[in-house]
């Protein structure tokens, strides 16, 4: 017990003398500040200009797979290796029509005039057939006629895909030499996958048709006119109506497909990206030809008349996504505004002289002044800024502001009335008390952000460590320059000098006497002595704080991780209502995929390939529509050839001149694209080594990460297990939607974990810097409730966990934290009993707490009439963070010191320098010009 006592007094001891040295240190350099007020400004001045060079190597990432994918990454490194193994791919163009029944003359009229339209798009001289996919067209077929031959083939039924539409090998009828310089004549086209093409999209034959006509065509094709690929245009049709003999005879939307080219390596995204970092992969010829496609298409929808019509360009999400994120920065310009006239009242007294404009604008200033010399350093240092980036000034507002007013707060508390004490002497006793409790809250601030620095989210890493570098700076500003600009507005108020006009001096000023009285200190006091603090007050506090807290687990519990991409679409943009109409008519369309194969030796693996391909269609619950090579070459093979791939071994001369074959055949052609070669691939000539080559598929539709997890897993557990041994072995699962999953795979770890260490930092930094155990144990409370109930109350809100909510979060524990440090430092400063001195710490710094909450609810208030998704996500976040942190640092927090709070420091009892400390400011005699 004795032990336990020395510990303890140890401890108190220990926590006095750090403290005491924070409050001499601060004192003296108060003292000094207000001493040389000029020296420090132009100090501040010099270090943001020198600080600002840093910005010539500034760079904004736009690339999106350095943004949002996590670090190390398979899906990186795939894409990489896609880039530079396969080296182009598509942007999708597509035009929805939705009619009572699309299948009448004039629809397919009104589609054909939009189509001339987009072939005679000219954007500054780029056109369709500048920019398109162009495939081969083997526009010449011979139907087999003898049904009964498919009886001497030795394929599976289940691969039995081709017998409606098989053709005869010309090649070893017409000889190779002549086979392929009628091949070599072959044109090829722009890629497009639309109902037109059953009329070869001739003009007079669509303005000839009848509905007759167009349906017996769909029910009957199933060969491309324009490129004689088998092709199935059901898939164009939505809200299909059939008779009863299976017959399609009426559909209710009709979609039309255009495929644009893109060079992967001629893709620049510091030229072409955006600043959401949301831009897909484009060049600008690209670029310019979609923003005409975009244009056009607005233009025809306002005047579709009998018929609606929707469009999607391969820039549009890229386009409205990055707008969203900046289209109502009016609004919080507007909350800013209303933040900076809450800031005058607050700093302010009601008269001409006491009134601190000057003192208002200086506190942003050091805001600004922070972030550009945080731009600098950062930048100076290598690290990119991202998107999430435009937040930073919000959060440096937040925390900015807080400070400001407690410096303004403890200069009221100590200098009410006293005028004996010289100005240099209050400010250093204002910073003597003010700087200890900012200190505390901005070094677990910088600390909770540097350890979420250690994400593996770039975009988040990069945030944290500006973030960290933007509140030092404002920190050392507002202790800085502020201070000294407050010296000087303070020698203007003691020479009643006019707020306004500084030149006009008022003589013979008397303020007025309520503005002397600090209304919000008296209120608090009254609240608290009269409700809070009483046993019914208590006890409410308690069970409220029990329940709250409750919720917010239940709430946590409940909370799921979900990203739509179409949060981030405005209802009444052009993509919004094209995805939710081909969500209604094509509910099951999918997510697009593909599997990629290296530079395996084709020849030896072609059975694993069959295995694995037999697994593939066997997982119908989560892939649908595969579209692959294989099978047609398995089918061209053993109908030409007389051999089955899956059980008959070839030679690499065999494989190499079969594929070869295949590729330029009728059935084989479209699938060229499919296949990258160490060569050129000629018709005639043994295929050169595959490099590359991939199978198409698409992902079912799933309701969120429960479903698509698995199924991603799963596809990639089959790769894994294909047992490829030849080559560099490689193969892949890869598509667009995957840099959504795998990042939705981590998002939410990441979020519990850099939670965690942010708590954890709290607790470790206040031990440090108030060494009282009773003291950081409340502060980790309040933060540890705070952050809970957040959480838990997002989820009552309609919040899920994603990249947006996982950015706003890790701002909120820099937040919360500043209310309960606050409060429980003015504690442990005051003598008394438990409860006397929680209600003088509440009064005292009180104020200072609530005016920087209200002055941050004010200044998001306006994101409440947002559209935006994350300027709505950032609305709830902050609210919540503001309301709870409050409540939990300013209700439950003295409440609780009051029951069981820590015995105050032994000794603070700061000292002001003695006479002959006093030389060190002698320069103080001569002093600076106000």
């Amino acid at each position: 017990m004795e032990n336990k006592q020395i510990k303890k007094s140890i401890l108190r001891k220990l926590s006095s003398a750090v403290i005491g040295r924070l409050e001499s240190f601060f004192y003296r350099f108060g003292f000094a500040i207000g001493c040389h007020p000029w020296r420090t400004i132009l100090g501040c001045l010099s270090l943001v200009a020198l600080s600002s060079l840093g910005i010539l190597r500034f760079h904004q990432e736009k690339d999106p797979m350095k943004l949002w994918i996590p670090r190390n990454s398979d899906f990186i490194h795939d894409t990489n290796w896609l880039v530079n193994q396969f080296r182009e791919g598509q942007r999708v163009q597509s035009i929805l029509i939705t009619a009572p029944n699309v299948l009448e003359p004039q629809v397919l009229r009104k589609l054909e005039d939009i189509q001339q339209k987009l072939e005679n798009l000219n954007a500054d001289g780029i056109t369709w057939e500048d920019v398109c996919f162009r495939i081969p067209v083997v526009d010449f077929i011979f139907k087999r006629r003898k049904r009964d031959e498919r009886e001497n083939l030795i394929l599976d039924k289940d691969h039995v895909d081709y017998e409606k539409d098989s053709v005869f090998d010309l090649g070893s009828l017409l000889g190779d030499d002549m086979y392929c310089r009628i091949i070599n004549k072959l044109d090829t086209a722009c890629m497009e996958h639309s109902v037109l093409e059953l009329w070869k999209f001739s003009q007079q034959k669509i303005h000839n048709l009848t509905e007759e006509k167009i349906i017996k065509a769909l029910n009957r094709t199933t060969v491309s006119p324009v490129y004689g690929h088998s092709t199935d245009y059901v898939q164009l049709l939505g809200g299909i109506r059939r008779n009863g003999t299976g017959h399609i005879v009426g559909a209710s939307a009709l979609l039309s497909l255009y495929m644009v080219h893109v060079d992967f390596l001629s893709v620049n995204f510091d030229e072409n990206g955006n600043e959401a970092g949301t831009a897909d992969w484009a060049t600008t010829p690209i670029l310019k030809w979609e923003q005409k496609f975009m244009d056009m298409m607005e233009n025809v929808t306002r005047h579709a008349q009998e018929i609606e019509v929707f469009y999607e360009a391969g820039r549009s999400f890229a386009d409205i996504s990055a707008a969203a994120m900046f289209q109502d920065i009016d609004k919080l310009i507007i909350g800013i505004v209303m933040m900076f006239i809450y800031i005058q009242l607050i700093v302010s007294k009601f008269n001409l002289v006491e009134c601190r404009l000057l003192v208002g604008s200086i506190g942003l200033l050091c805001i600004l002044m922070a972030f550009i010399v945080a731009c600098g350093f950062c930048s100076l240092l290598g690290i990119s800024y991202g998107p999430v980036h435009t937040a930073l000034p919000f959060l440096l507002l937040g925390i900015g502001v807080d400070d400001m007013f407690v410096i303004v707060t403890c200069w009221k508390n100590l200098n009410l009335g006293n005028n004996q004490a010289s100005l240099p002497e209050k400010i250093g006793r204002t910073l003597q008390h003010a700087g200890t409790s900012i200190t505390v809250t901005t070094v677990t601030d910088i600390t909770a952000f540097l350890v979420g620095s250690l994400t593996i989210l770039p975009s988040l890493q990069s945030f944290c460590l500006y973030a960290a570098a933007g509140l030092l700076m404002t920190y050392i500003f507002q202790a800085t320059f502020f201070v000294a600009c407050f010296v000087l507005d303070e020698r203007r108020i003691e020479k009643n000098h006019n707020c306004a006009l500084i030149c006009y001096k008022h003589t013979n000023y008397k303020p007025n006497p309520c503005s002397e009285v600090e209304y919000s200190k008296q209120f608090l006091y009254i609240v608290y002595s009269k409700v809070v603090f009483t046993k019914p007050g208590k006890f409410l506090v308690i069970i409220l704080t029990l329940g709250l807290a409750a919720a917010g687990i239940r709430g946590c519990i409940l909370l799921k991780q979900k990203f739509d991409p179409n949060w981030f679409l405005a209802k009444h943009t052009h993509l919004y209502k094209f995805n939710m109409e081909r969500a209604k008519f094509f509910p099951d369309i999918g997510q697009d995929a593909e599997i990629y194969f290296g530079r395996l030796n084709y020849s030896a693996e072609l059975p694993n390939i069959y295995r694995l391909l037999t697994q593939f269609k066997k997982e119908e619950n989560i892939i649908k529509n595969l579209e692959e090579w294989y099978s047609g070459f398995r089918y061209y093979v053993n109908r030409n050839i007389g051999k089955d791939i899956a059980t008959d071994i070839l030679s690499d001369d065999e494989f190499s001149t079969y594929i070869s074959k295949y590729l330029f055949s009728p059935i084989g052609s479209k699938h060229q694209k499919n296949f990258r070669f160490d060569g050129h691939l000629r018709c005639g000539q043994p295929a050169p080594p595959i490099t590359v080559s991939s199978f198409d598929f698409k992902f079912k539709l799933f309701d969120g990460p429960e479903e698509f997890l698995p199924a991603m897993n799963k596809v990639k557990k089959l790769l894994h297990e294909s047992n490829f041994t030849t080559g560099d072995r490689f193969s892949t699962v890869w598509g667009k939607v995957l840099a959504n999953w795998v990042t939705d795979e981590v998002i939410d770890t990441e979020l519990y974990r850099n939670l965690s260490l942010a708590c954890v930092c709290v607790m470790v930094c206040t031990l440090l810097l108030i060494i009282n155990i009773m003291a950081c144990l409340s502060v980790f409370l309040c933060v540890l409730l705070t952050l809970v109930s957040v959480g838990g109350f997002l989820h009552y809100w309609g919040q899920t966990i994603d990249s947006t909510s996982c950015i706003g979060l890790q701002l909120a524990t820099g937040l919360c934290v500043d209310y309960a440090a606050h409060i429980c430092l003015a504690f442990l400063s005051r003598t008394g009993t438990r409860s006397a001195r929680a209600l003088d710490a509440v009064t005292s710094i009180g104020p200072a707490i609530y005016s920087g909450g209200l002055s941050t609810l004010l200044a998001i208030s306006m994101l409440a009439l947002s559209d935006s998704y994350i300027f709505t996500s950032f609305f709830k976040i902050f609210f919540l963070v503001v309301m709870f942190g409050l409540f939990y640092g300013t209700m439950f927090l003295p409440v609780l010191l009051s029951l069981i709070g820590p015995k105050p420091y032994e000794s603070l009892q700061a000292t002001a320098p003695q006479p002959e400390e006093m030389k060190v400011y002698s320069l103080c005699n001569a002093e600076e010009p106000s």
